[in-house]
């Protein structure tokens, strides 16, 4: 387990920064059900940029997921997704028609699900699964050159015996194994950018840390741009170049993982910090948040964190803005300052 005291040594070098391939303004998800509308997500604004990996982080319910599924046009209505900037590149993603998105979808942007037991089909062998990708999306001619590209794609993946494993069915395949021929999957056409949601769900330490450093290795070497959808602080720091703190629908603090986890801006963040055992005092408590996640029917009228807020104060009944913190980091706290 990684400790607050020793998230420092296992961050990542200087970030990447660069043009964004990925805009996301003001993006807002709705959904309407028995208790009346839901905003799930609020208006989030985010950036990923050529090379990078941005990790997401926030406890379950934060609008993560349905960040990046509405952001592929995954959430077919009723629910209502609007935003005010949503591009890939020089392309508005909400001007795409259906076959738009099929293009883009697997070709440019690949998406890994969690628990990659239900996520892969229980019916369909690991290689008709990574040969329908290369159908959709490739050039490759002939039935045995998609056969033989599935064999190297799980080969790149830290797979052995390929061709045997592509018969294989998702039962058939250890934990670790299943979450490996996932990325496969979500690679065949080689995207630019994958994202992948909670890629570590159900599997052991050791494994997960197989699995994360499968993702580095597969970054440096396809030149991939990556976003790590997670509730681990530990992971984000040893693993991404930034991070977005994600918090009752809406982004709460981002900067470089480096900065943010040296000098939290927002209390959210330091409260997951300080719910962290440290190693350098095994005998201190833990200190953990107060409270839980507001109910998205009924939000506080002002900062949607001040119930639970040690420091909340006059002007947190106001709802909050993000706020500039320098030239890389913002808070959605008018009590944040600049490093």
């Amino acid at each position: 387990m990684i400790g607050a005291s020793t998230l420092a040594d296992a961050m990542i070098g200087t970030p990447i920064i660069g043009e964004p391939i990925l805009r996301i303004g003001g993006l807002r998800v709705t959904f309407h059900g028995d208790r009346g509308a839901v905003r799930a997500v609020d208006g989030v604004d985010l950036e990923v940029h050529r090379g990078e990996c941005l990790g997401v982080v926030g406890e379950s319910g934060s609008g993560k997921t349905v960040t990046f599924l509405a952001t592929l046009g995954l959430l077919p209505p009723p629910v209502r997704v609007e935003a005010e900037t949503l591009t890939w590149q020089r392309i508005d993603l909400r001007a795409l028609s259906p076959a738009g998105w099929r293009t883009l979808r697997g070709r440019d942007i690949a998406l890994t699900m969690q628990d990659a037991l239900t996520a892969l089909n229980p019916a369909l062998t690991i290689g008709t699964q990574i040969t329908e990708v290369l159908d959709a999306h490739s050039d490759l001619p002939s039935t045995t050159a998609r056969r033989t590209r599935a064999a190297e794609l799980l080969r790149l993946v830290g797979i052995a015996d390929p061709p045997r494993q592509l018969r294989a069915y998702p039962h058939e395949l250890s934990g670790g194994m299943r979450q490996r021929a996932m990325i496969a999957v979500a690679l065949a056409c080689g995207p630019k950018l994958l994202i992948a949601d909670e890629p570590t769900t159900a599997l052991d330490v050791t494994v997960q840390a197989q699995v994360l450093e499968l993702l580095d290795s597969l970054r440096a070497q396809l030149h991939l741009s990556l976003v790590l959808i997670t509730h681990n602080l530990g992971v984000v720091a040893a693993h991404c170049d930034r991070i977005a703190v994600m918090y009752a629908g809406q982004v709460v603090e981002t900067g470089p993982t480096a900065q943010v986890i040296a000098a939290p801006a927002h209390p959210y963040t330091a409260g997951l910090l300080a719910c962290l055992p440290r190693l350098d005092r095994l005998d201190a408590p833990l200190a953990p948040i107060p409270g839980r996640v507001p109910d998205l029917t009924h939000l506080p009228p002002g900062c949607r964190f001040a119930p639970r807020c040690a420091k909340c104060t006059q002007g947190c009944d106001q709802p909050q803005a993000m706020r500039a913190l320098g030239a890389e980091r913002a808070a959605r706290c008018h009590l944040a300052e600049a490093a």
